[in-house]
């Protein structure tokens, strides 16, 4: 699937790495975890563990240098890290002044620069701070943390970025906490569709870093009618001055008011087939 992102190959991988950011939204989008799917594509309920698999999975396609696999180099327990597998793994891999980061990818219920507080265990102090995507959002995050192997023979977590997600089964990406409310109504959604044998998908579009409303897209397909495509923004703030003309071409701009109103879920109503 072509999700918009250009790969990590080549003399590339190293420089992309560092950019935590990029690589987070590029191993979401590479495990599909950006796409709630129609009910009828995957029946089962999606676990933490599904969702961390995935991404896993698609880190193996992905270099952290020419040669060397990502997936080789991520974790995603932060127990590694202080058993000292991490360290091992990143000294017996490296090179002479050129040292190979390792990577944990690791479910957070909440991230307060520079600790990260991971369910059950204790938190986890990131040396030189989190960079926080829509912070405001709150709730669950997922992180990915670059670490080093330093002289002490010990590997230390470096530099981390967080960016606020759906829920801890879904790691779609939310900028608003109102993002997930209107996920949450467009799953119940998904459900009574599927009743009626039409099939709609969800997809949290790129790039999930931007400024402005969120962008989600529902794919409807109907037995013997070509797949529809229904374009959404949702502006959890109505202050922060961006409206739909700043926006590519969207069909409702989900707002608080509107939202709080049932506005929105009355068009919604009336759009759908």
């Amino acid at each position: 699937m072509d999700h918009g992102i250009p790969p990590l190959s080549g003399a590339d991988n190293f420089s992309a790495a560092n950019d935590l950011a990029a690589l987070l939204e590029c191993l979401i989008c590479a495990a599909d975890q950006h796409i709630i799917p129609a009910p009828a594509a995957a029946p089962d309920h999606p676990s933490i563990t599904d969702a961390l698999d995935a991404l896993l999975i698609a880190a193996q396609d992905l270099e952290v240098i020419p040669g060397m696999s990502l997936a080789d180099h991520l974790w995603t327990h932060a127990a590694p890290l202080q058993s000292g597998e991490v360290a091992s793994t990143l000294i017996r891999r490296g090179r002479p002044r050129h040292p190979i980061p390792g990577f944990l990818l690791l479910y957070a219920v909440d991230a307060r620069s520079p600790l990260l507080y991971l369910p059950q265990r204790q938190p986890l102090r990131v040396r030189d701070g989190i960079e926080l995507a829509h912070e405001a959002a709150g709730g669950s995050f997922l992180a990915l943390i670059r670490c080093e192997a330093a002289a002490d023979g010990r590997a230390h977590a470096v530099t981390a970025c967080a960016i606020p997600i759906y829920h801890a089964r879904r790691f779609v990406p939310v900028s608003a906490s109102l993002d997930r409310d209107v996920l949450r109504a467009l799953e119940h959604l998904q459900v009574a569709l599927d009743a009626h044998g039409a099939e709609c998908a969800i997809r949290r579009e790129l790039p999930f870093f931007r400024t402005g409303p969120t962008r989600l897209t529902l794919s409807l397909s109907l037995p013997g009618r070509a797949t529809r495509e229904i374009h959404l923004g949702v502006a959890g703030d109505e202050r922060s001055g961006h409206s739909a003309a700043s926006l590519p071409p969207i069909d409702f701009l989900v707002t608080l008011a509107n939202w709080d109103d049932g506005t929105f879920i009355d068009w919604l109503g009336k759009t759908l087939p």
